[in-house]
């Protein structure tokens, strides 16, 4: 094997790959004995193909498999070997490349490599980059405690009913005279919320009714949807097709959801026993608690300013953009090199970004511990558990859901990904001057209208 770099240019080069039969040949013949143990031919028994045959029905295929396993390896050998800095991946040069015949002794591939060139990383206290802390308004903390209490709230008995309440009780189909219809469908144990009755004159006969009270109405017009319909019937989709409209309901039991109170039974569930005492301490904490969601905004519009002020101190750095086009189009499948033109702009300022972020990265030794993705792994478990009006958990409490998402590889890498973000953001922090000033939520959402 001979492996060569011819330098085009300061971004362009490509490599040459000349392969004997030597370097591939043992691997072909290895290959070929392992497909042998495992191919089904007709008329032999499974592993007892004769090798000549597989060579002849697979050997073409196993070939150009073996070829392009060598390619690969040796490629990326190369270029780890030899420390080049690329863009991309290598693509199959376009013009100077020989005709393939995999009967020749010496087989020659020549790959085209896009080199990366070098970056400004460097940081000094006399860049300044904004950063904006949203301020937490009272307006802000009535609309949290509304959805904490809304969230924590619970099905309670009342007497009456008023329009949005659950019920249960018995229903009866009803033939078009209004009277009990033989043979109908008749449901004992029924359930249904007036919250989502969908006809008015349905929901009206129910209002102020009481329990031991019977309700005639609709209940096709009342609930339209064919699944719910028949869940409140109690009979399968396909029955509820055929079934009557009219029925009659003998109210059991009615139930309306209530939102939690202000009080300490509201505190201890959220946060725990003694740790809030009053209304005024429990504003506070909820308080807090919006500002520590505040903060990801302000911290996301930290990264999406520090990043353009980067990008913007490298904006002469030249990129190999032709060969990034053809490799933008050769790695996403429906990508047409029309619409990769249209947006190159967006591209050229991403892999501007890598190239910083790798120098950020290098310059400043930044490294990712396995605690750093355990915590982010906390930070997305807490997000993801307030959306359920789950507040205040402790890192312990956190570290069962932190690590189940570890065990995803997926989520691993993408935990990797945001660890090392959050570690470069850091090093820019310490190294630009912060310009800190209050602002509003309004204002703070038109710095993304710009």
């Amino acid at each position: 094997m001979n492996i060569t770099k011819n330098q085009i240019d300061n971004l362009n080069a490509t490599i040459k790959i000349e392969l004997g039969k030597e370097d591939y040949a043992a691997r072909v013949e290895k290959a070929l004995k392992d497909y042998q143990k495992k191919v089904v031919v007709n008329g032999f028994r499974p592993g007892k193909t004769p090798l000549g045959m597989v060579k002849k029905m697979y050997g073409q295929s196993l070939l150009v498999d073996e070829i392009n396993k060598v390619l690969g390896e040796s490629l990326n050998n190369y270029i780890k070997e030899n420390d080049l800095q690329i863009l991309g991946e290598p693509l199959p040069n376009e013009t100077d490349q020989k005709e393939l015949n995999l009967e020749d002794e010496k087989l020659e591939f020549v790959y085209d490599i896009a080199l990366a060139p070098e970056v400004n990383a460097k940081m000094s206290k006399r860049e300044k980059v904004p950063f904006y802390t949203i301020t937490v308004n009272d307006e802000m903390l009535d609309k949290q405690i509304e959805s904490i209490c809304k969230n924590n709230g619970n099905m309670v008995p009342v007497e009456e009913i008023e329009g949005t309440e659950y019920l249960k009780g018995e229903l009866i189909e009803l033939d078009e005279k209004g009277q009990v219809k033989e043979e109908g469908i008749k449901n004992e144990d029924a359930s249904m919320s007036l919250h989502y009755m969908k006809d008015e004159d349905a929901l009206n006969a129910f209002k102020g009714k009481k329990a031991g009270e019977e309700v005639k109405f609709n209940a096709a017009k009342a609930y339209p949807n064919k699944t719910d319909f028949a869940a409140m019937l109690g009979v399968k989709k396909e029955e509820a097709e055929g079934a009557g409209e009219n029925y009659c309901f003998i109210i059991k039991e009615i139930k309306r959801f209530v939102d939690a109170e202000v009080n300490e039974e509201l505190f201890t569930k959220l946060y725990g026993e003694g740790v809030v005492k009053d209304a005024a301490d429990f504003r506070a904490r909820v308080k807090e608690d919006i500002g520590n969601q505040l903060k990801g905004h302000s911290e996301y519009r930290f990264t999406i300013d520090a990043k353009e002020k980067l990008i913007k101190k490298n904006e002469d750095v030249k990129l190999p953009e032709a060969f990034l086009k053809r490799w933008i189009v050769a790695v996403n499948e429906n990508m047409t090199p029309e619409q990769v033109e249209k947006d190159f702009a967006d591209y050229r300022d991403e892999f501007k970004w890598q190239l910083i972020k790798s120098a950020i990265v290098k310059e400043f030794d930044v490294k990712v511990e396995a605690e750093d993705m355990k915590r982010e792994g906390r930070q997305i478990a807490a997000a993801q558990l307030q959306q359920y009006g789950l507040y205040g958990l402790t890192d312990e409490q956190l570290d069962g859901f932190a690590a189940k998402l570890l065990e995803d590889q997926k989520q691993r890498q993408h935990l990797y990904e945001r660890a090392l973000d959050n570690k470069v953001y850091a090093v820019i922090r310490e190294n630009v001057k912060l310009e800190e000033q209050e602002i509003s939520m309004a204002d703070f959402e038109k710095l993304f209208q710009k």
